[in-house]
């Protein structure tokens, strides 16, 4: 016998004792109960009435006595969907750090390390795109420190942008630094 016809049949054997197995559990679920009292009054319950002594039926009553809830539906359809991540609200802190105040930076190779301030915590969704004199600079990023290499001595500007997918969500204040370079000779 090929093995896909094999396996088809061996499935619809499973498939088949399932059927029978979710039967023969569901059947006692739907049985009558007997109730009848022995010769010392004791009473006993059973699925199936005695022969030999009297046996009424019980109605049950159904087990679940909660009414049901009734819930009015929102005004706002936008309440019924999941809460995601707080993918557009904006950081209460994004700014950068590591860059001296009113003084030249010093890199004689032109290579440092600049570090991101963000609260709270960059989203799973969300990745840093850095700006260098407002081009970015490498490719968006999760991590919040970055080294810049090999920049030229003067003045620069730079910014990062938090990123989802190609849209920016906020961008920090733009940062204004001097570098100053050793000259080469």
């Amino acid at each position: 016998m090929p093995a896909a016809l094999a396996c088809h049949c061996r499935s619809k054997q499973t498939v088949r004792c399932l059927l029978i197995s979710l039967w023969l559990v569901a059947l006692p679920a739907s049985a009558q109960v007997y109730k009848y009292l022995d010769v010392h009054g004791t009473a006993h319950y059973s699925s199936t009435p005695r022969k030999l002594t009297s046996s009424a039926p019980i109605t049950l009553e159904p087990l679940n006595l909660q009414p049901a809830l009734s819930i009015a539906p929102p005004n706002d359809p936008h309440q019924l969907l999941p809460e995601q991540e707080n993918a557009h609200s904006p950081y209460t802190e994004l700014h950068i750090a590591g860059l001296p105040v009113e003084q030249a930076l010093r890199a004689n190779n032109g290579t440092f390390i600049v570090q991101l301030t963000i609260d709270p915590p960059l989203s799973s969704q969300h990745r840093l795109q850095w700006l260098l004199d407002d081009q970015p600079y490498g490719q968006p990023r999760t991590h919040t420190a970055i080294q810049m290499n090999n920049i030229d001595r003067g003045k620069h500007r730079l910014s990062v942008k938090v990123m989802e997918g190609d849209k920016a969500v906020q961008q920090s204040q733009t940062v204004v630094f001097y570098l100053q370079r050793a000259r080469q000779r």
